[in-house]
């Protein structure tokens, strides 16, 4: 599937999906995206992995509880807080990771208060972005090579598959 099919189909069957399976589609990503943190936060000594999971527990936790909007709102702060600002990292690539993952989990929080669809886009984008910016990473490839690599095709399929 090219680039642009598969933006117009996920666009438009996240907006259709139930909240319920928009919500588990945020956290799934979230999870897929939080090791990727991890490693950055080791590498750097900087950030906090911690307050990103936490904030994946309490988006899990929305399944079957509301959360307090005021509470999600404060750890919406403190995982703001923790995302990295590529230019204070020499445009590492594994910064531009740990920022996908945090801003991943920032949009899952902002779901929860508005229950918006269009932070379910940004969140799968969030995926593939990350999957794109792994297989640049040692060679410069056109947007074809992308889209007919195993792990973009995976990526694709899986975000497909989930917002059904």
């Amino acid at each position: 599937m090219k680039y642009e099919e598969f933006v117009i189909k996920f666009n438009k069957q996240v907006f259709s999906l139930a909240y319920n399976k928009q919500l588990i589609l945020a956290v799934e990503v979230c999870k897929k995206l939080y090791l990727d943190y991890v490693a950055f936060a080791q590498k750097y000594e900087w950030g906090n992995p911690d307050i990103l999971l936490d904030a994946i527990q309490i988006a899990e936790q929305s399944k079957t509880q509301p959360a307090d909007k005021t509470f999600i709102e404060q750890i919406l702060k403190k995982v703001d807080e923790v995302i990295p600002d590529m230019d204070d990292f020499g445009g590492d690539i594994l910064g531009s990771y740990a920022l996908n993952a945090g801003v991943a989990v920032c949009e899952t929080l902002s779901f929860l208060i508005d229950r918006n669809p269009k932070h379910i886009y940004h969140i799968g984008t969030c995926l593939t972005d990350t999957v794109d910016f792994k297989l640049q990473e040692n060679k410069d490839l056109a947007e074809e090579q992308i889209d007919k690599n195993p792990l973009m095709i995976e990526t694709r399929n899986f975000l497909i598959e989930q917002s059904r």
